[in-house]
């Protein structure tokens, strides 16, 4: 306590008329506190006042302007070694030094402005990036920075680690606040996309604006032969082949075209050269293909069950469609309406889905580019949501058993990424339709093939399947529930950051993913600029590092 009240006794002179003795506590009634001259050292603005390992506290004046989800760097320089913490901020409050704040009100009228008023800023710690002899690392924090160290707005220098080399399928910037951070890209790392990626947003937020970039990204990977995995987009809306409502699309980044295969069942897009038609030969559908388009009642789905045994594979549906087949399945003790019923069905797929082929096929060709890392993107507008979860079944089937094979034999290609829009259909666990898609969700990445859910409600898929995603693209949800089941399910703690995803703006997104240490806010391309700038890139316009693409000055 002696040395406390020699503290009091230089901080504090006696007012005349009372006693000499140091105060209790701050000061006695009566006594003054001794006005100190603002330097650089005694104001008190970003600068940590407070808290713990879990939570960061500075203040600002409050005329400042800080945002939620900024990342500010705190300097410690105790140590040998220089630190500088980096913190994101989770909370932002009005406050005062009216509460008796002890470790500030000690020094003085200088210490504020005169009203004694600021904001409080609360900051979530992220991790530390540590320079020593050994060169610079980041790593998570143990500790907290001293008392005071002084706080500021994180920017390229303190963020360039990020720039990870293994992350190279670049989809935007990094973005400290509403302001962008030039020179670092956000990218997603290759060798992670069997391990499966959502891509969450609510409608209007940019889903299909970061798919395109996405996929321009993997075309430009495919075209230099540096693809390490081949992405399939099954398009049932007709928007990324060539852009619809003045949007541009795929074919148009005609400098890497040839990084891309379409195929579609649009008589308009056929007239492309780059365009192949689509078709599917009878023989590759198989009765679980069917089973996924309905909702059947058990003794129905008993019977498609039986057909693969019942039937040869390849020419099942001729001989399940005639009276002598329909009498096969009545005696294996199935009632006729029940064969009637998957009949009708049968025959309905084939009149709908015009690219059913009695003698070509689409699918190896599919496979074969698949397999040398390009992106195949499958054009299918007007055929409606059935014919495309069925076209879906039969590829991703078809895929999977491919990938099995050429694992077994040790000949394994690329690595590939299917893409499912509205996933929540065929990944919401209901009987059926998981069934499909859960082999690939679960052992997909075992033989290189992964998922790509799209969805605006994340909510309605299956929590079990949504663990198993090691990317998370988030660019705005409003439904709570929609972001509990995320952070619930994310590899990285997302808890915090839950006002912050609420208000994201239109293309903006917090990344979760392998090889970013922690979830990282990203301002995504706008597709058209970016088509405009990969196609005027030069020979030597590499990536630069991290794939990146740097914007010229505007």
């Amino acid at each position: 306590m002696a040395e406390m009240a020699d503290l009091y006794d230089e901080r504090w002179k006696e007012t005349p008329g009372q006693e000499s003795a140091p105060p209790e506590g701050l000061a006695r009634i009566g006594q003054k506190p001794q006005t100190i001259a603002r330097d650089e050292s005694s104001n008190p603005y970003f600068r940590i006042i407070s808290k713990d390992v879990r939570e960061y506290h500075f203040i600002v004046p409050s005329e400042e302007v800080v945002e939620l989800g900024e990342i500010f760097s705190i300097r410690d320089g105790r140590r040998e070694a220089e630190i500088t913490f980096l913190a994101r901020i989770t909370d932002i409050l009005h406050d005062s030094n009216y509460d008796g704040n002890w470790d500030t009100v000690i020094r003085g009228d200088g210490f504020y402005d005169s009203d004694q008023i600021f904001c409080r800023v609360v900051a979530e710690p992220l991790g530390c990036v540590v320079r020593d002899e050994g060169g610079e690392r980041f790593r998570k924090a143990r500790t907290i920075p001293a008392k005071f160290s002084p706080a500021a707005k994180a920017g390229r220098e303190e963020l360039k680690f990020l720039a990870d080399e293994e992350a190279d399928v670049e989809v935007g910037l990094l973005r400290n606040g509403s302001e962008i951070v030039e020179g670092i890209p956000v990218a997603l790392a290759s060798f992670a996309m069997d391990h499966h990626m959502g891509v969450f947003a609510t409608t209007g937020m940019g889903k299909s604006n970061f798919m395109k970039v996405f996929a321009a990204s993997c075309m430009k990977k495919a075209s230099s032969k540096e693809s390490k995995f081949g992405l399939l987009i099954v398009d049932p809306h007709g928007e990324y082949i060539l852009g619809n409502e003045g949007t541009k699309g795929l074919l148009h980044l005609a400098r890497y075209r040839d990084g891309i295969v379409c195929y579609s069942t649009d008589p308009r897009h056929k007239k492309d050269p780059a365009v192949s038609e689509l078709t599917v030969k009878k023989s590759e559908i198989l009765p679980q293909d069917i089973e996924v388009l309905y909702a059947w009642t058990s003794a129905q789905r008993e019977a498609l069950e039986a057909i693969s045994r019942v039937f040869f594979e390849e020419g099942w549906i001729e001989e399940f469609l005639t009276p002598e087949g329909a009498a096969k399945m009545i005696a294996e003790g199935f009632h006729e309406k029940t064969v009637g019923r998957i009949g009708r069905t049968i025959k309905t797929i084939l009149d709908k889905n015009r690219y059913i082929s009695d003698f070509t096929s689409s699918i190896p060709g599919i496979i074969n580019s698949l397999l040398a890392g390009k992106v195949v993107l499958v054009d299918i507008p007007n055929l409606g949501e059935r014919s495309e979860l069925f076209l879906l079944s039969i590829l991703s089937r078809a895929i999977l058993e491919r990938y099995r094979i050429e694992s077994a034999e040790g000949a394994r290609g690329k690595s590939c990424l299917i893409t499912i829009e509205e996933a929540q259909r065929v990944l919401g666990g209901g009987e059926g339709s998981l069934a499909r898609f859960e082999s690939i969700a679960r052992e997909g990445r075992k033989f290189g093939v992964g998922l790509c859910a799209i969805t605006q409600q994340p909510k309605l898929i299956d929590k079990q399947l949504l663990s198993q995603f090691n990317t998370f693209v988030i660019l705005g949800l409003a439904d709570r529930n929609d972001r509990t089941r995320l952070e619930e399910s994310a590899k990285q703690d997302l808890s915090s950051l839950d006002v912050e995803i609420q208000t994201l703006e239109k293309g903006e997104a917090i990344i979760s993913t392998l090889k970013i240490p922690f979830p990282v806010p990203a301002s995504i391309h706008l597709y058209e600029k970016y088509l405009e700038r990969l196609n005027r890139e030069g020979p030597s316009e590499g990536r630069g590092r991290m794939g990146g693409f740097n914007p010229p000055p505007d």
